[in-house]
């Protein structure tokens, strides 16, 4: 008498943090929307590659598939975005589209705990080990970058709209896997990510120049009368 097969379990996901630590070699998801490729809904993927700014994943039974052989082999790849792109609700996650910045909805997905090979079992351990490389590596630039630290961004890797190089800004806190939240002094904010994007602290005499010159802006600016 064969046995039935185990039936998936739909992960409960609260926030960005918690998805990072489900997305693993083996873990399952389902897009229920999504606005630019329709013809991926309703397919199972599977988490084939665990990046600090995002994963890869191939449809489930199907190399030789469109979205399992993209990318030059490596498969689907889905960026993480920052925390505020994301709505989740229970067992539904929802993407928002920053490209549009409109409030409208990139795609929609739904996770669920994977059953990988053996071989899928020893990468398992290997990410595991990466993991926690990656913490004890976020905990050094938490304590390298605390709130409000300085930076000037010299080149920003492989984003699309990358922020120009030489703008300044400041860190807003740093998450777990070690990316910086900066609000940049243009304006935009962004995740800086340490290896992938090249950066520097301010030294001293910048600071001080910086100081110097809001010092001048605020002598310089109209005196309130009774």
């Amino acid at each position: 008498m064969t046995a039935e097969k185990k039936e998936r379990k739909l992960l409960q996901i609260r926030n960005l943090a918690d998805l990072k630590r489900h997305i693993k070699l083996g873990t399952e998801l389902v897009a229920t929307v999504h606005q630019y490729h329709p013809d991926i809904v309703g397919l199972t993927r599977v988490v084939t590659k665990v990046q600090t700014n995002g994963f890869y994943s191939k449809i489930k039974d199907q190399p030789d598939h469109k979205w399992s052989t993209c990318n030059h082999g490596a498969g689907f790849w889905s960026p993480y975005n920052k925390a505020g792109a994301y709505r989740f609700t229970g067992t539904s996650i929802q993407v928002f589209d920053t490209r549009k910045n409109d409030g409208s909805v990139l795609y929609e997905m739904e996770l669920y705990d994977g059953e990988p090979s053996i071989s899928e079992q020893n990468k398992e351990v290997h990410d595991l080990n990466e993991w926690e490389r990656l913490s004890r590596q976020a905990q050094r630039y938490k304590e390298a970058y605390p709130p409000g630290s300085r930076i000037v961004l010299i080149s920003m890797g492989n984003d699309p709209n990358p922020v120009e190089s030489g703008t300044r800004g400041t860190v807003k806190h740093v998450d777990d896997i070690g990316t910086l939240h900066c609000s940049f002094d243009n304006g935009r904010s962004l995740g800086v990510v340490p290896g992938e994007d090249s950066f520097r602290m301010l030294t001293d005499e910048e600071l001080a120049e910086e100081q110097s010159a809001d010092m001048d802006e605020d002598e310089s600016g109209p005196v309130m009368g009774m």
